[in-house]
């Protein structure tokens, strides 16, 4: 019981509502008692002034009452007076004194009134100077019982003229009056005063010190309560916050801190609950090995992956459970991380099981720091490489194999850049063109200051797509023939970096070509001769059917007759060996006109305009008409494909022909893609075609000859996108013509 009693003591004693209370209780007693005591002070001064005051005023009374006395020299009427007066309650003692401090009348009983006569300094120090300072005077006794008052005796006019004693003017003081007053009624009223106080400053700290412990009680411990209850289910790690409370004192703000910091606290541990979550699962689940070792080099923890492939190892040392060494690895990062304290990385070959299987990886050390900061343990993540390995050698091998490829191929393999400079090359490159790297492309090959206008390799960086192309060059002044294929060189993204060219020296095929040139330009000349019969013949079925669908025999017997006359005509061509030109006379309105009804269907078909701009009747010239005919059909064909080649709009192919004094001038004009100075310079190289495969590149070779023949000339004028015109200038003198024969 009295512990228990003891022990509720100590903790209200402990309280916070105790020691708030007893401490404003103390501030405000301490304040009490200092109010008091200024207040006593101020009492006590005021008392003793009242005091000396009065003692003043009795003194002049005194004074007054002696005054006939010590005019008359009455001493016994004096001394029966003070005597009176000193008996009374308010005096202690009254006594007269003369200018040397000798006492001359005195209310104590049977005190001796002898006055002194010697010069010796009076014990009184209230009567020092009395001649020269005629102040009041006033002191306390050493017991502070007793207040004495000195008023002096000063000389007036009529004590100087006075015949009893008289004194001359000179002296202004006579002596003095003491009145010596008790002070004891006084001290025990101001006992009673700080009594009084001191008791009003007691229990006004009882009370006030009750008022603030109710205060605190009620207003202070509850929320305080709530915040230590708060506390506890926190440490206990039921962060539960509960409602703010609307209040603008420190209380309810801290009530408020509080609730945010729970909030926070329960946020934070949600999001470390979560991370710790998403930690496990990853360290368990990552695809591959995962182990914590110490400074032992034991291991600690191990995730899934590693305890699959090499068991639960964890408490043994990790060179010894996996690797199979009898220590340390030579060049262990752990070691490493666990020195310096920073990440390290190394590539390691592993000897697992029994059968000594060998497994690459690359190994990653993190460190796992303490709170001091220093390194407690190690992250090892090892990450099984062996088939990325493998697939690397593989690619090594076949790099070598692509590297022998393109060094030892028997054509010129470049690597261009976006520069158009040559980045790389083969052996046969270096072989005939020397040291090349970063010159130009088209210096090396052209020995040009430009880009080449047709340059496949400009359309693979443009469209990402493989070209190819024919080409003449000239070394040593003789004529190299090449074909050139191109293909793209991609980035991860897929954007051409460079393109891979490969030009093929065709020089000697083309040779061997030009040993069967006669049999190529007699196949050739069919080959033109059958097609542009097969275009004839084409006109005149269209003619035939549209004929036959309108019931125009006119327009029948016209087709029939055309496709008659071109199957004769190539009937007669296939008879003859070789083709030699015949000249006669004939009208070139003519064989223009047969010409442009041998292509206007070809041509509408195609969506191309064929414009015949030429007189029908032009006259007589010595030619040979069909070796100009074929030239003209020639030319046609080819306009029309270059129209064709074009989308969009329609297109137009003009036709014309004039006869001068001198020669036959036939144009054949288009609108369509246009050549570039390149492919007019080997337009009349034998097997040059800009159709690939589907020309035989024998078509304008075998029209130069036929204008040659007559002794004409042919000429071009074209441009990239401006269209195309062949002017045809034939001589009409049959002199010349037979020369030419």
């Amino acid at each position: 019981m009295v512990r228990s009693t003891i022990g509720l003591v100590k903790r209200f004693m402990g309280s916070l509502s105790f020691k708030l209370s007893f401490l404003a209780g103390v501030v405000i007693f301490v304040a009490v008692v200092t109010l008091a005591y200024y207040a006593i002070s101020r009492q006590q001064e005021s008392l003793v002034h009242e005091k000396i005051q009065g003692a003043l005023k009795d003194s002049e009374v005194i004074k007054a009452a002696i005054w006939n006395g010590m005019m008359t020299k009455d001493r016994e009427g004096i001394r029966q007076i003070v005597r009176a007066i000193g008996a009374q309650e308010n005096f202690k003692e009254i006594n007269i004194y003369d200018q040397k401090g000798a006492l001359l009348y005195s209310s104590r009983e049977g005190s001796p009134f002898e006055p002194l006569r010697d010069n010796t300094s009076p014990s009184n120090p209230l009567l020092a100077d009395l001649g020269t300072n005629t102040a009041l005077r006033y002191r306390f006794s050493d017991d502070g019982q007793t207040l004495s008052v000195v008023n002096p005796l000063h000389n007036t006019a009529g004590c100087s003229t006075a015949a009893c004693h008289a004194h001359p003017p000179s002296e202004r003081v006579l002596g003095a009056l003491e009145v010596n007053i008790p002070l004891l009624p006084l001290r025990k009223k101001l006992r009673e005063y700080t009594t009084a106080t001191v008791l009003f400053a007691f229990l006004l700290f009882l009370i006030i010190s009750t008022f603030v412990g109710l205060a605190v009680m009620i207003g202070i411990v509850p929320p305080l309560t709530r915040l230590k209850e708060e506390a506890r289910r926190m440490a206990r790690g039921q962060y539960s916050p509960g409602p703010d409370p609307s209040g603008g004192d420190e209380i309810s703000e801290l009530t408020r801190v509080f609730n945010d910091m729970s909030r926070q606290i329960n946020d934070r541990t949600r999001q470390l609950a979560e991370s710790r979550k998403t930690y496990k699962d990853l360290f368990e689940k990552v695809p591959c090995y995962l182990t914590v070792v110490s400074r032992d080099y034991r291991i600690v923890r191990a995730n899934q992956a590693f305890k699959e492939e090499f068991g639960d190892l964890v408490g043994r040392e990790c060179f010894s459970s996996f690797k199979g060494l009898s220590g340390a690895c030579k060049n262990c990062p752990v070691k490493k991380t666990f020195q310096d304290g920073a990440p390290h990385r190394s590539e390691e070959v592993w000897s697992i099981g029994p059968e000594g299987r060998k497994v690459y990886v690359v190994v990653h050390t993190a460190p796992i720091f303490d709170y001091d900061g220093k390194v407690l343990e190690v992250l090892e993540m090892s990450v099984d490489v062996t088939r990325q390995e493998k697939l690397h050698r593989e690619l090594r091998k076949k790099e070598e194999q692509f590297r022998n490829l393109f060094e030892n191929v028997p054509c010129y393999l470049t690597v261009i850049d976006g520069y158009y400079r040559i980045a790389f090359y083969n052996k046969i490159f270096a072989r005939d063109f020397g040291d090349s790297w970063g010159k130009h492309c088209f210096e090396i090959y052209k020995n040009r200051d430009t880009r080449c206008e047709n340059c496949p390799v400009k359309k693979t960086f443009a469209d990402g797509n493989s070209h190819a192309s024919e080409e003449v060059w000239n070394r040593g002044g003789q004529d190299v023939f090449v074909v050139i294929n191109t293909s793209p060189i991609t980035d991860e993204e897929g954007r051409t970096v460079a393109v891979m060219e490969m030009c093929t020296n065709v020089t000697e095929l083309k040779l061997l070509q030009n040993e069967l040139a006669v049999l190529g330009e007699t196949v050739a000349g069919m080959s033109h001769s059958v097609k542009n019969v097969l275009s004839g013949l084409e006109g005149g079925v269209y003619i035939v059917d549209s004929g036959l669908k309108k019931g125009r025999e006119d327009r029948v017997q016209a087709g029939w007759d055309m496709v008659k006359r071109h199957v004769e005509k190539e009937g007669h061509s296939l008879r003859s060996k070789e083709r030699r030109p015949e000249y006669r006379e004939c009208d070139p309105g003519t064989l223009l006109a047969d010409v442009c009804d041998l292509f206007r269907a070809k041509a509408a078909s195609q969506n191309v305009e064929l414009v015949c701009d030429f007189d029908p009747v032009m006259g007589t010239a010595v030619l040979d008409p069909s070796g100009i005919h074929n030239a003209v059909t020639n030319l046609v064909s080819n306009a029309i494909a270059a129209c064709r080649s074009v989308s969009g709009e329609k297109h137009h192919v003009t036709l014309s022909g004039r006869m001068t004094d001198a020669a036959l001038v036939i144009e054949v004009i288009d609108d369509g893609i246009g050549m570039p100075e390149e492919v007019q310079q080997n337009l009349f190289r034998k097997f040059y075609s800009t159709k690939g495969s589907k020309g035989t590149g024998l078509g304008l070779v075998a029209t130069r000859k036929v204008v040659e023949e007559h002794g004409g000339t042919i000429a071009v004028t074209s441009g990239p996108g401006e269209g195309t015109t062949f002017t045809l200038r034939i001589p009409v003198n049959p002199n010349a013509a037979k020369k030419a024969s």
